[in-house]
């Protein structure tokens, strides 16, 4: 059996649908020539490490480690990326020099430049640190931990503070200052690091707190390998985290996150679970009357701190649960009432309907409505309002240049070309959807196992929080002999909404309706339901939103009818008008064009939303919620 045989072998071997590791089936090798086909004399293992599989009638057998098969991939991948280095560095050599955009912001990252002369020595803070922190001076001296007199703006003077230094390979990259008072700043262009990064290089476990006094507090307890979140929790966005996620963390068995307990920290914390596994992380709990590490190490000591800390518990088991594994939201809800969803900004759209990660959006159409086009206004639009980085699988959508053209005109609001739009804006949009949007094309096949696994991946490292799949037909499907296509398709949607639910991402999947036909008399086809979605009633029954698009040329119109919504606070069925702008690919809400009834034109949105504060808003349209 050749490389590529057994390779092929071992793809099809995981493909298979299983409820457990061990299962047997007809041997693939010998079933078509024995007299019972159907006998199960082919035993499969696979666990996470690899697999065998052998037929214990013909002797045939196959066996694979995971780690191997990887990096033999890897390196084919390697070859392959050198080679189209190669044609494309001669290819750019003989081409037509243009403006250069790069992809990326140029990283000119200012280099912090210590004034000696405002250390102080042995100062009020460090007493403070000493007396009040109880942070030991051996430990503050170890960590290059010092005091300085240093400008705050939440003052407007001068005022001793507190530093702790961010270093990499022992390189200074940025620096804390902070006060008694809980003012602080870092030094302005400095690269934003996680603080003692170099400490959990290369180790089998860390421990990440929300900040630096946190941290020292388990250094002083004897646990060295604990990294600090620079900026608190000040936000769920850790882009900070992206750089260090493969350098740092994939290699860590165990990940003990002493997060405080408030409720921005509990945020952090899920955060931290969502971008780095749920397998691997253990969460510490401070118990009554404390809310962080260091108030652990007031109240009791230094023994009691580290024991407390690890006696984490794991994340709770996969698959199971009770009300009390809900109590934080159960709360939320009994005192806020249930949350309202992500809008659009399209107020006609979210009078119906407001989105939750989480859970699956089929949209449907005849060819040629504009499904894509409408899903690519939703997800700009969940981008920009609420910083949700997209995924997309979509292999239509080819070549990727002409794709992210369509993006770069949504956002900016101009046609994307040297006479429509200037290129600092062209430049803006660019950087900003090189660090937003991310396109899904696989080198070795197009199966949803595939596809999923490198979305997974772009949830760890980008933070992705929608994945486009666009559209289902283009998936390589492998429909086993012992399975009907509505079986399949009803297990393959199961993996999207559990993709969805374990990485709390919206899905949105968009699917082709069946062959419809014409009513006598009558140029348009009928608006489809998403019944009429080919292949099983699944895609109805088993998503958690559903909206079918059709787009009228006769009255310039496009209908958007939110067929399903699973939970009524996040909205119900109902229909919303719009018209397409074909200058730059915006949606704008109309009222209800007929024959009878013709509405004054809308006026056109044409604000480039990335200097409006990433917030775009939509004209009024008079709606009152009794009608």
């Amino acid at each position: 059996m050749t490389r590529e045989e057994h390779a092929d072998y071992v793809r099809w071997l995981k493909s298979l649908p299983r409820r457990k590791d061990h299962f047997r089936m007809p041997c693939p090798e010998c079933s078509a020539t024995r007299s019972n086909p159907k006998d199960p004399s082919f035993s499969v293992h696979i666990t996470r490490e690899g697999g065998w599989a052998k037929c214990f009638h013909c002797d045939f057998a196959i066996a694979w480690n995971e780690d191997e098969m990887w990096k033999r991939e890897q390196k084919q991948q390697d070859r392959e990326r050198q080679k189209q280095q190669k044609d494309a560095s001669q290819h750019h050599n003989t081409a037509q020099r243009k403006p250069h955009i790069p992809l990326q912001p140029p990283v000119h990252y200012v280099c912090p430049v210590i004034n000696k002369n405002k250390q102080i020595m042995n100062g009020e803070m460090m007493e403070y640190m000493v007396g009040r922190r109880g942070i030991p001076m051996d430990v503050l001296t170890r960590m290059k931990i010092e005091e300085r007199l240093e400008f705050l703006p939440q003052t407007g003077k001068e005022e001793a503070c507190i530093c702790f230094p961010y270093l990499e390979d022992g390189v200074m990259k940025n620096m804390k200052f902070r006060d008694a008072a809980k003012h602080f700043k870092m030094v302005k262009g400095a690269e934003l690091i996680p603080w003692n990064i170099d400490a959990i290089k290369g180790k089998e476990k860390c421990y990440i707190t929300e900040g630096e006094i946190d941290a020292l507090s388990l250094i002083a307890a004897g646990l060295e390998e604990v990294v600090s979140v620079p900026n608190g929790a000040g936000g769920a966005n850790l882009q900070w985290l992206d750089r260090f996620v493969e350098s740092h963390f994939d290699d860590k068995t165990e990940i003990i996150l002493a997060m405080d307990t408030d409720k921005r920290g509990v945020e952090l914390r899920d955060e931290l679970v969502r971008r780095l596994g749920m397998d691997r992380c253990k969460v510490v709990a401070w118990g009554e009357g404390c809310k962080d590490a260091n108030e652990y190490l007031l109240k009791y000591d230094l023994p009691r701190l580290r024991q407390q800390v690890e006696q984490a518990a794991e994340i709770p088991l996969e698959g199971v649960f009770c009300p009390m594994d809900e109590w934080d939201t159960l709360m939320d809800i009994y005192y806020n009432g249930m949350p309202e969803g992500a809008d659009t900004g399209l107020e006609n759209l979210d009078r119906l309907i407001k989105f939750e990660r989480g859970f699956v959006l089929t949209v449907t159409g005849v060819p040629g409505s504009g499904k894509s086009e409408f899903v690519d206004e939703i997800a700009m639009r969940l981008l920009l309002r609420h910083d949700w980085k997209v995924g997309y699988f979509s292999p239509e959508n080819t070549p990727l240049a002409y794709h992210y053209r369509k993006l770069i005109r949504r956002v900016v609001g101009k046609r994307f070309e040297h006479k429509g739009m200037p290129l600092p804006e062209a430049g803006q949009a660019i950087r900003y959807l090189a660090q937003s949007v991310f396109s899904i094309m696989p080198k070795e096949d197009f199966s949803v196992e595939s596809v999923l696994r490198i979305a997974a991946q772009l949830v760890s490292r980008k933070g992705v929080k929608v994945l486009v799949v666009d559209p289902f037909n283009r998936f390589e499907h492998q429909i086993p002999d012992w399975e009907t296509e509505t079986q399949y398709i009803s297990r393959i949607f199961d993996e999207f909404s559990n993709f969805a639910v374990k990485h709390k991402v919206l899905l949105i999947l968009v699917a082709h309706p069946t062959k419809l036909r014409r009513e006598p008399g009558s140029k348009r086809w009928p608006v489809p339901t998403l019944y009429d979605i080919n292949g099983s009633a699944a895609f109805f029954n088993k998503t958690d939103y559903g909206m079918v698009i059709d787009r009228n040329d006769e009255l310039g119109q496009v209908l958007v009818r939110v067929a399903k919504v699973r939970f009524d606070h996040l909205g119900g069925p109902g229909d919303a008008f719009f018209a397409f702008s074909t200058y730059n690919g915006r949606y704008t809400p109309t009222e209800e064009r007929t024959l009878d009834h013709n509405p004054p034109e809308p006026k056109w949105e044409h604000t480039n939303f990335l200097t409006e504060k990433l917030k775009p808003e939509q004209q009024g349209l008079g709606f009152n919620e009794g009608e």
